[in-house]
């Protein structure tokens, strides 16, 4: 897949294909508006955290945010873990960052 041309969901996928190869998950939230720049949100459970990527398609950033242990997805206070430019986590990254993330929590 080229990346170049990644849109959110294409994210969607290949992020839940990397997180399947790592760590057990449970889709929290899926929001893509196709008509405002592709941007979207994606929120997951991993690990007793709950972890939110925010693309601003205008802006072609996207934000990883994580909360703090045990908290429930709604009501849920986010800090931010990291920025990118673009659509693209690379496997290494991603597990690295889920398993400090939970490391910290502890």
């Amino acid at each position: 897949m080229n990346l170049c041309l990644m849109d959110f969901e294409n994210f969607r996928q290949d992020l839940e294909t990397k997180l399947n190869s790592i760590v057990g998950f449970e889709l929290q939230e899926y929001h893509f508006t196709p008509h405002s720049f592709g941007s979207g949100i994606l929120a997951y459970r991993i690990k007793g955290l709950n972890h939110k990527f925010i693309y601003d398609g205008r802006e072609n950033e996207l934000t990883w945010q994580v909360s703090k242990p045990h908290e429930k997805y709604f009501g849920a206070h986010f800090s931010e873990l990291k920025r990118f430019d673009g659509l693209n986590i690379d496997k290494e990254e991603l597990e690295i960052e889920i398993i400090n993330s939970a490391q910290q929590s502890v």
